[in-house]
């Protein structure tokens, strides 16, 4: 072997032992990204009482890493049979509220969903070159526009597994030239973990408050028992003895009526007060002082934080001076509204509207692909003021028309399904003008 080859031979030597020490910073880089994005995820699921902000957060740190550009975080936790974005990181937020719909409609032209695959089968599901098959498929069409910005190219879903049930996946799309190995591949599988850990959590968080409710309802049924029932009794009890008492006619007797009288009117004002207390307790907060509001904010924030749908609220703020009846059979005309987007439309977003002038109009509409809708549409030509014979639509009708007022449900709009009510505007201070008139008259 000659001088030169002898060189050629230590150069060849010493460039792979530096492809090899460039490879292990790689490593040791991304490995550096891996621990980062766990003991950041760890951090928010700790600080954070939403799940659409700590999951989204979660996407944000598992982007990091470079052999990543998109994160998905899809689960259906909390609305049956429907997959809610409640994280994502990488791809335009823009579009992100219309991603299971197009997604669906791409299932519908036959696109083969290997994300469903994953969440159906609660397996790992990674394919090369994925991004090419979607761009060329006519069947992908509804998101190519979703997909075009970042361009990727493997695809990885890991499922989303609670207490041994599938609620979610995770979906990682990976840049062009990486491939998913053997520690990306671990990586994914414990954000996946990290993601389920999240949803229990906020499962807990839930359970924790309905056990609340259940204590605090066992509570009154106790105050109630102590309190009322027994005094109850005791007005049954003197109300006979009056009933014998006026049978005789005698002036010890009636002295006798009297006092017992004395004591029923003792008993019922106690009974009174002790039932306006346990009442005031037990009835929603749509109907407390200033409540009306407050309890949209919480359906707002709690619908939210439950499937990731935004909800807009566009009020006069002298809703919170509706009579209080009125109010409550409101709320829920409001609440069952959101329900039936949740549960039957492909909304994800819903705006309401309450304004206040001689009448009271109320709007609910949702952005849901009417077409998908599952409530039960007549077969008539005109969807117009035709809702389903379901109970919540009767109920929402019955509260309304109680008041006299005027109810339709549009499943026909071309961006959704709208619910409208018209109702009288009682509010507090003419009621209050009115008994104060009633009292001068």
């Amino acid at each position: 072997m000659g001088i030169s080859e002898m060189h050629t031979d230590d150069l060849a030597r010493r460039d792979a032992r530096i492809r090899d020490l460039e490879q292990q910073l790689a490593d040791a880089r991304r490995q550096e990204q891996y621990l980062t994005a766990v003991t950041r995820t760890t951090a928010n699921l700790a600080s954070e009482r939403s799940l659409p902000l700590t999951l989204t957060a979660m996407a944000e740190e598992i982007v990091q890493a470079d052999e990543l550009v998109g994160v998905q975080v899809l689960t259906n936790e909390h609305a049956s049979g429907k997959l809610h974005m409640l994280g994502m990181a990488g791809f335009p937020a823009s579009q992100s509220s219309s991603f299971y719909a197009k997604l669906k409609q791409c299932e519908q032209r036959g696109a083969d969903l290997l994300m469903l695959k994953a969440f159906h089968t609660s397996e790992p599901v990674v394919i090369e070159n994925r991004y090419e098959q979607v761009m060329v498929d006519p069947a992908w069409e509804p998101l190519h526009e979703y997909h075009r910005v970042p361009r990727w190219g493997d695809f990885a879903s890991f499922p989303i597994i609670v207490r041994g049930k599938t609620v979610g996946i995770l979906n990682a799309f990976v840049a062009p030239g990486f491939k998913v190995d053997s520690r990306s591949y671990a990586f994914l599988s414990s954000m996946a973990e990290q993601a389920a850990f999240a949803i229990d959590y906020a499962s807990l968080l839930d359970e924790e408050r309905q056990i609340a409710q259940r204590q605090e309802r066992q509570r009154l049924a106790r105050n109630l028992h102590d309190s009322v029932v027994q005094q109850v009794f005791s007005m049954g009890m003197l109300s006979q003895t009056v009933s014998i008492l006026a049978q005789k006619r005698d002036s010890k007797v009636l002295e006798r009526i009297l006092e017992t009288s004395r004591d029923l009117e003792v008993i019922t004002s106690s009974v009174l007060k002790d039932l306006r207390m346990l009442v005031a307790q037990l009835k929603p907060t749509v109907i407390d002082e200033g409540g009306f509001r407050r309890a949209l904010d919480t359906l707002q924030s709690t619908t939210h934080r439950q499937t990731g749908l935004e909800i807009s609220l566009h009020v006069d703020p002298r809703v919170d001076m509706l009579e209080r009846e009125l109010a409550e059979d409101l709320y829920h005309v409001v609440a069952e509204a959101v329900h039936n987007a949740v549960k039957h439309s492909s909304a994800s977003e819903i705006s309401i509207h309450i304004s206040i002038d001689q009448n009271m109009t109320l709007t609910v509409q949702d952005n849901g692909n009417s077409a998908q809708n599952q409530l039960s549409q007549p077969e008539s030509s005109s969807l117009r003021h035709q809702p389903s014979s379901g109970n919540g639509l009767s109920f929402m009708r019955e509260r309304v028309e109680r008041w006299q007022g005027e109810f339709s449900v549009d499943f026909g709009a071309p961006l959704g399904t709208i619910v409208r009510a018209t109702m009288p505007a009682l509010l507090r201070v003419q009621q209050d003008e009115r008994n104060n008139s009633a009292l001068d008259g």
